[in-house]
């Protein structure tokens, strides 16, 4: 017996705990027994261990070369590094499967760690709901994308065909699982809204019990797109990191939705209000990781980053369809329980500001979902598909963004339930006056294009308001008898761990969005051809070509071409950049690897296009994207933020203690407390 069929029992096994499982804790929920739901929590447990161990062989069957596996035989070949032969795990649709539902039961079995202390009316249901998620991903995997098939030869294969070599790229390693990660943990605050459903426990406990899970989720799915955007930056070649391609879109959306359930259950903590509307968010969130994983495997969509088409997808539909019935029956079933205690009193209030947040964030989600499903919808009506492209998106969503950052920054610091003109005056005025400021110079500057203006100014309004407020907060502490301004500063955040981490994320995202429009609008895009010791000169820099050389590796050749880079004014060096065009043997397909010079103020990207038939010239592509590495840089402030607010730290009873909801992306004012 082979060790892949000990992967494939694994599965099988993994399988079987599942249903079992959903079988007791049925039982348990419907006798109120907690020696079933104990046995169904151990069934959780069983389930991740069989399915990490299906996984854990699989990578074994990749590292030494296991060609009688058919997975193995098609996405890997004995030139591949150690590295690349792990990242082929998720390479294909067969094991980016299994990779999925092995994260899927990671999170359900450590969503119930600390079972004996999770209220039993609601566990009941919770624990079956976390069963029937697996049971549906482990099920898909089994029986449809068995990655431990043996290959249909009378032989061995002496090497198999390699990953796609678009793939062979170190961020390849951590994308994806950095992505699972993120779709497959909001399954457990799904399981929480629907277990509260099913139980009839509506307060506002499953929200609480499901915070850190819900931005540790927001949190990875924000780091895999964005990992993805870098991937696409330096492995594409095209000098852009997002092009609202179908599949990234995929991924947005639940994004979006995450996004908007973290912001609305504030209300509903402090007011009681939108309950309906946070249980639809979050079974949305969910939905939406679903929707995500069918657009990328049923071959509707045609995309750099999809898989070849299969016959998945109306499985997918149709759990898609019974997510919605149920979520729908049982909606309507408690809609007594649902019903809000309270209205929202006045427009200027921070209830009002997060429900339009929310809309505005909803609003974007639908126009990306329209663009995506639109070719499938014309294909359907006129029997032709027609593709909305880049400028569509850009149209739509652009300016919604823009009201999102305005609202990003009033959101968080106006007053709950109605806000007064002084306390408006006070708390707006100055960030408003600045960012006015910084408007007028960008125009004296020669920045004249409406949009990216607005942006600019938006963004440096958010961030001045969060500013603005930890001024305040600072001099209250002072007042208050702190010797420092470390020390007011310290005990400020230390205090107020959750609000204050909510304000770096915005002043993250603030500084992604300055990163955006600095790289979409004033972007600089050349093509020119150069023969060996030839000079090229755009803007400050100037680019000699020095000459060619052929770089061997294990599974590809590259033409690599050596080019100086050097400031015009004064002729000195910056840095030799190195760009290649690879042929990879095995699948003999071409890539090119850009060469890339960052900067605080701008990158500087160069792609080797190709060679005349004598091979002394060559031509090349240059992209210099201003403030681009800010767009890595705000991610990491956002992550930061989020690292703050979800790791456990000694005012964590404090904080609970002092209700403060802010735990979500946005916080309280620091005057409302401080």
């Amino acid at each position: 017996m082979s060790f892949l069929d000990f992967g494939n029992f694994a599965l099988f096994f993994a399988l079987l705990s599942a249903v079992s499982g959903f079988c007791i804790g049925l039982l348990g929920s419907r006798n109120k027994k907690d020696a079933y739901t104990v046995a169904s929590v151990r069934c959780l447990r069983l389930t991740s261990f069989f399915a990490m161990l299906s996984l854990f062989i699989l990578g074994v069957a990749f590292v030494s070369d296991t060609y009688t596996n058919q997975y193995v035989w098609q996405h890997s070949n004995r030139d591949m590094d150690s590295l690349y032969k792990l990242t082929a795990i998720w390479g294909g649709m067969d094991g980016s499967m299994l990779l999925w539902a092995s994260i899927l039961t990671v999170a359900g079995a450590l969503a119930v760690v600390k079972f004996q202390a999770l209220p039993r009316a609601l566990m009941r249901w919770v624990v079956p709901v976390l069963h029937s998620s697996n049971i549906f991903f482990l099920t898909i995997v089994f029986f449809l994308t068995n990655p431990f098939r043996y290959i249909n030869a009378p032989f061995i294969p002496a090497d198999g065909n390699g990953l796609n070599p678009l793939l062979q790229n170190p961020y390849m390693a951590i994308h994806p699982p950095t992505l699972y990660l993120g779709f497959t943990t909001f399954s457990v605050p799904f399981a929480f809204c629907l277990g509260a459903l099913l139980s009839g426990q509506l307060s506002s406990e499953w929200i609480r019990l499901t915070r850190r899970w819900t931005l540790v989720a927001w949190g990875f799915l924000t780091a895999g797109i964005v990992l993805g955007g870098h991937w696409a930056y330096l492995e594409l070649g095209w000098g852009g990191f997002w092009a609202w391609d179908p599949v990234e879109n995929s991924s947005f959306l639940p994004w979006l939705t995450g996004t908007a359930f973290l912001h609305s259950v504030m209300v509903q903590e402090r007011k009681d209000m939108l309950k309906v509307w946070n249980v639809w968010l979050i079974i949305l969130t969910y939905s939406l990781t679903v929707f995500g994983t069918f657009l990328t495997r049923s071959g509707v969509v045609e995309s750099v980053h999809a898989f070849a088409s299969t016959d998945i997808g109306p499985v997918f539909l149709g759990y898609l369809a019974v997510i919605f019935l149920v979520s729908l029956a049982c909606t309507f079933y408690r809609r007594k329980d649902l019903r809000s205690e309270r209205t929202i009193e006045s427009l200027f209030s921070r209830e009002a500001a997060f429900l339009l947040n929310n809309l505005v964030l909803l609003s974007i989600c639908f126009a990306t979902l329209w663009g995506v499903l639109f070719p499938v919808l014309s294909e359907w009506v006129t029997g032709s598909k027609q593709a909305v492209g880049i400028p569509f998106f850009n149209t739509v969503n652009v300016p919604l963004f823009l009201i999102l950052i305005f609202l990003m920054g009033i959101g968080p610091l106006i007053a709950w339930k109605k806000a007064s003109v002084s306390s408006l005056y006070r708390t707006f005025f100055m960030p408003f006056l600045l960012s006015l400021c910084i408007g007028v110079l960008l125009v004296f500057a020669g920045v004249v294009s409406f949009y990216p203006v607005l942006a600019y100014c938006l963004s440096f309004f958010a961030i001045a308001t969060v500013m603005g407020e930890l001024y305040r907060g600072y001099k209250a502490r002072r007042r208050s008898g702190e010797r420092s301004a470390a020390e007011a500063l310290g005990g400020l955040v230390k205090r107020h761990r959750s609000r204050y981490g909510g304000y770096l994320i915005h002043i993250g995202i603030a500084v992604m969005a300055i990163s955006i429009t600095a790289s979409m609008a004033h972007k600089v895009e050349k093509e020119f051809s150069l023969s060996v010791g030839e000079t090229f000169e755009q803007g400050r820099f100037s680019f000699t070509l020095q000459g060619f050389g052929t770089v061997p590796a294990r599974n590809y050749d590259a033409l690599q071409a050596n080019m100086e880079l050097k400031t015009r004014n004064d002729g000195s060096f910056i840095a030799l950049m190195k760009p290649e065009m690879r042929i990879y043997r095995q699948k003999q397909e071409n890539t090119t690897e850009v060469a890339l010079r960052m900067g605080l103020l701008e990158d500087v990207y160069l792609v080797l296009a190709g060679t005349d038939a004598t091979g002394s010239r060559a031509t090349f592509k240059l992209f210099i994207n201003p403030l681009q590495v800010w767009l890595w840089i705000g991610t990491l402030i956002v992550l930061l933020g989020t690292a703050i607010v979800v790791l456990p730290g000694r005012v964590g009873a404090l904080i609970r203690k002092d209700q403060e909801s802010a735990f979500v992306v946005s916080g309280e004012g620091a005057h409302d407390s401080v």
